[in-house]
This record gives structure tokens, C-alpha cells and sequence, in this order.
């Protein structure tokens, strides 16, 4: 790295000599010294192949979670995109074509930032296959063959779904099913009517033969000189560029003076690569107090500093609204559950390729009774999954889902029969003290008995045994004897017999004629406890215990 450093710094001296340009256009920032007009058709090719895996993937306009930063530059090495501080950054350079590697990397990662999880070999064909675009104007070549060496059953499959007449336009349908998590079985036969077995023999076969033509298309309707638009660089953005290309602590600090935010970042990314997390707070923390507009640079101040976590993890996010890693550590933090979930599942929406976001929001979820939500956020893990036994483990757990959603469930009525019995013993207990309050207070005034008056107490006995509730119509006086006529809410006349008044317990009395003979007027609901014991001459069903005095509905 010493030895380079040299050489280093003089590329960042000779960056401010340059005339610097560029441009702007859908996640490419095309930074150039080369001139405008290879600029301007290195762009149109990037545009063009971006367009291409869009109309595959069903999403022609694909974007990226972080811009990809191109040098374009007169004389040097390309690069392969890279995430930096704040980019992917990478190089070409002026006049020379892409290489194979570049694409297949960019194809890459245009593939993890918008396209569902597929198989992951579809994902490696895609991008083998798209690695060797080439772009004329607005005309795309697809399909020369890869070097024989390279050539394999992934990129094959591609070909021939891409290339053959017989798939031409299909493949877009596979992708789709399979984005939208079909098994790869349904995912074939709507597409092509055929299963995935027989479509990887035919790869096979086709890949034997070695026999590969070309498709062209037609591209985006661009015109490189009339829609992409050169923007003027000042020197220190091509220096930034470069050293982020080749992150050295000598090339940072050299920008300290002029780009104080950038450096301290740079600074602070290599800290965290050599392993010394104190130096990379401060360096972050220089940064962020120099006006950073890195999200990452947030983030890593949040996730190094306690104190500040909760504001730099916040900046983070609003830096980078489609970023979900910061949704992820909020949500760590957080102790109000409304908000936790909040950031949950922004992470898990931010991230759907995730099976680990999904997890995490599908957990909450059923730790907090959720489980419809649970279901759905255990369904998005498993089309997340990048192995059948990491899907399996997934299944398994959104099927368990019903058998504690039943659990719950069962639970929850139990408790809430056990709080309703718990209310109407409550209410019998306040009827109880009340009507003992009273006799005590009675008790306590009246004068007292004569020595030869005998006290009833109260009755001691066994618990009535039956009960009955509706309308007190009539009470007849037989002797000494009181029979009460109830029409029940079924419709029945309920006779019951009182053989001593004084041994009846009347709770919320109507008046103080409780017991006046005949029709009753007005006619009151009584809920009345008996013992079962009928009287074949009286005509009665049961001796009354208690008499409760109900409101009249």
C-alpha cells in the first residue's frame, strides 16, 4: 500500500489540473477528465443495459440504494463498483469497453436492489448473461457466448430462455412468478409449460452443443447528446473520487482542508476496517460536525456512540430513505412497542430480499398476539430464504402459527369467562353485605326481644339447589302458608311454596309489602333460589330459600 501511495498522491494533485465533467442519470453519477462525448456514450451504455435487465425483470426503471459513482478516466485500470462512504464507486476507462466483470457486478446489484429473491442460480445466469451486453446507439446485443471456461449451466439456462425462439419473451414471466415467491415448479409451467427438469435438460444439452447466437433490441429511445446534461466538478470532487477508489489514509488527509467531511469519513471507514472502533467514532463524529451527508457515516457514529444513537441513527435515515439498516438498529433501541414495530417493518419493507428483516418483524408479531401479521411476515421470510432449509425452518414456522393463534385464543376466552363470573360473584358479595349492613343496623335500633321471644337466625342449611327467574304474578295465602305463581322466561308458571316468611332472604326489596297477597301490582322480575322439593297438594315444585328483587326490564 506504501509503495502506492506516491503515485496515489500524485493522481489526486494531477485530478486538480483536469477538466472535470459529469453527468447524472437514473443511479449512474458518471464523473469524467476524458471529455464530454465519452462521457456521454459511456453513460448511453449504462443506460441502455440498465434498461434491458429492467424490461426482464418486469421494472424498467431500476434504481439503487446507493448511486453508482463512475470514473471515467483517459488513462488507467477499470474497477469493479464498490460500496465507499457514500457510493458504489468504480472506474472504466474513456474508449475501451466495459468489461465483463464491471457488468456483471453492476447487473448484480440492480438485481439485489429491486428484484424479490429468486433462485440463486437464476440470479448468477442473469447476471453471467447481461455481463456480455454490448450497445450500439439505442440497439442492445444480448448473448455473446462467455469465454469457454467461464461458460456454465446457470448462464446456459439464460441463453437459451433469452436467445430461442421457442422461450423469446417468457423468461420476464418466470421471473415474475418467482419473484412473487412461486415454487419453481407452478413458476416453469406458466411460464413455458414445462417443468424446471426439463427445462435444466435442455440447458444442458444446449450448453454441450456450444452453439450460441445473438438477439438485438431495441433500447431506450435516447439521445446522448440531447438528454444527458454535463454538469460542472470542481477538482476536490474528482480528488474525493479518487481516493475513495483507493482508500489510503495519506490521500484522505491530504483532503482534510478541503473536503473536511469526506476525509474524516474516509478516515473513519478505514478505522473501522483495521479494527480500531474509538479512532472511527471520532473520525465520524469530525465528520458529522463538519456537515456529512452520509448516511453511513450516521449510522456508524449511532451504532459506536451510545449517547448519540438515537439522533445519528434518525439522520441516517432521513439521508437515505431507502436505506433499512437504519430501521433495523432504531428498532433495537426502542422501547415503546408502537414504535418499535414501526421501524420493523420499514426494514422488512425496505429490504423484502431480507429473511432475516421478515423474521424479525414476523417475532414481534407473535410475541404481541399478532398472528395474521405474523403469517404474513413468516410467508415474506420464506420467499426471502436463500436455501431450502433455511425455507423449511421458515415454513415450519408460519404453519405453528395456527396452532398458537388457537392456544391464544382458547386462553383468552377462559379469561374472560373467569373475570365475568368473577364480576357476578362480586355483585352477589355486595348484595350480601348490604342486606347484612341493614339487619345489623336494624338489629342495632330495634328494642330488645322479650325474654321469652325466640330469634330466628338466619338459615344455615345446605345450599339451595335450584333457581328460577321471570315474572311474580300472584301470591296466594294458603293458611299460613305463602305460594308464589312466577311466569319464567320460557313461558312456564313456576310454583313455589314459602312455608315460614321469616326464613326467606329478600334482597332489594320493591316495597314494604314484599309478600302482599294476590295478583301482584305492579307485576315485578324476581330471581328466586329454591330447594326441589314438590308438594303434590300445594301444587308446588320447591321450597324458596332467597328472593331477589331484579330491575323490571
Amino acid at each position: 500500500m506504501w509503495k502506492l501511495l506516491p503515485a496515489l498522491l500524485i493522481a489526486l494533485a494531477a485530478a486538480a489540473d483536469d477538466r472535470w465533467v459529469q453527468f447524472r442519470s437514473g443511479p449512474f453519477h458518471l464523473i469524467s477528465n476524458a471529455g464530454e462525448e465519452s462521457a456521454r456514450d459511456t453513460l448511453n451504455e449504462l443506460e441502455q443495459i440498465r434498461h434491458a435487465a429492467g424490461t426482464v425483470l418486469g421494472k424498467p426503471e431500476l434504481t439503487t440504494i446507493w448511486p453508482i459513482r463512475v470514473l471515467l478516466l483517459k488513462t488507467g485500470q477499470p474497477s469493479t463498483p464498490a460500496l465507499s462512504r457514500d457510493a458504489y464507486i468504480s472506474a472504466l476507462v474513456a474508449k475501451a469497453p466495459i468489461p465483463r466483470e464491471w457488468l456483471r457486478e453492476c447487473i448484480r446489484i440492480l438485481i439485489e436492489s429491486n428484484a424479490r429473491r429468486m433462485p440463486a442460480e437464476i440470479e448468477a445466469g442473469l447476471a453471467d448473461f447481461y455481463s456480455t451486453a454490448t450497445v450500439k446507439r439505442t440497439v442492445i446485443t444480448l448473448g455473446a457466448p462467455l469465454p469457454p471456461a467461464e461458460r456454465n449451466p446457470a448462464w446456459a439456462r439464460i441463453h437459451l430462455l433469452t436467445v430461442d425462439p421457442e422461450y423469446y419473451g417468457k423468461l420476464r414471466v418466470l421471473l415474475h412468478n418467482l419473484q412473487q415467491g412461486a415454487d419453481p415448479d407452478p413458476a416453469y409451467r406458466n411460464a413455458f409449460g414445462k417443468t424446471p427438469d426439463a427445462i435444466d435438460k435442455e440447458a444442458a444439452a444446449y450448453l454441450a452443443a456450444g452453439k450460441f447466437s445473438t438477439i438485438t433490441l431495441s433500447g431506450r429511445p435516447l439521445n446522448p447528446r440531447r438528454d444527458f446534461f454535463p454538469e460542472k466538478v470542481e477538482p476536490v470532487v474528482a480528488q474525493i473520487a479518487l481516493a475513495d477508489l483507493k482508500p489510503a489514509r495519506a490521500a484522505y488527509e491530504a483532503l482534510l482542508a478541503q473536503a473536511p467531511a469526506e476525509a474524516h469519513e474516509g478516515l473513519g471507514f478505514l478505522a473501522l476496517q483495521e479494527n480500531r472502533p474509538e479512532e472511527a467514532r471520532k473520525e465520524f463524529a469530525a465528520a458529522t460536525a463538519a456537515g456529512s451527508k452520509s448516511a453511513r457515516t450516521w449510522l456508524e457514529l449511532g451504532r459506536l456512540d451510545r449517547e448519540q444513537a438515537l439522533p445519528a441513527l434518525s439522520k441516517a435515515a432521513e439521508l437515505n430513505p431507502a436505506w433499512s439498516e437504519p430501521h433495523v438498529l432504531l428498532a433495537e433501541i426502542e422501547t415503546d412497542p408502537s414504535r418499535k414495530l414501526h421501524h420493523l417493518k420499514l426494514a422488512a419493507d425496505l429490504a423484502p430480499r431480507s429473511a432475516e428483516r421478515w423474521r424479525a418483524l414476523a417475532e414481534f408479531n407473535m410475541a404481541h398476539n399478532r398472528y395474521p401479521e405474523a403469517a404474513k411476515a413468516w410467508t415474506a421470510a420464506q420467499a426471502a430464504a436463500v436455501d431450502e432449509t433455511e425455507r423449511a425452518r421458515m415454513r415450519d414456522a408460519r404453519l405453528d402459527i395456527e396452532r398458537k393463534r388457537l392456544e391464544y385464543e382458547a386462553a383468552e376466552r377462559r379469561r374472560r369467562e373467569e373475570e365475568k363470573m368473577r364480576d357476578i360473584q362480586r355483585v352477589k358479595d355486595e348484595a350480601m353485605a348490604r342486606i347484612r349492613a341493614a339487619e345489623e343496623r336494624a338489629n342495632r335500633d330495634a328494642p330488645p326481644p322479650p325474654p321469652d321471644r325466640q330469634i330466628v337466625a338466619w338459615w344455615e342449611g345446605p345450599a339451595p339447589d335450584a333457581h328460577v327467574t321471570g315474572r311474580l304474578t300472584q301470591i296466594d295465602c294458603v293458611g299460613q302458608l305463602l305460594r308464589l305463581v312466577i311466569q319464567s322466561g320460557e313461558g312456564k308458571s313456576v310454583r313455589l311454596l314459602i312455608r315460614d316468611p321469616a326464613k326467606v332472604i329478600v334482597m332489594n326489596p320493591a316495597s314494604e309489602a314484599a309478600f302482599a297477597c294476590g295478583a301482584q301490582r305492579p307485576v315485578r322480575t324476581v330471581k328466586v333460589e329454591y330447594f326441589a322439593k314438590s308438594d303434590e297438594k300445594l301444587v308446588t315444585v320447591g321450597e324458596v330459600a332467597t328472593i331477589e328483587y331484579l330491575p323490571t326490564p
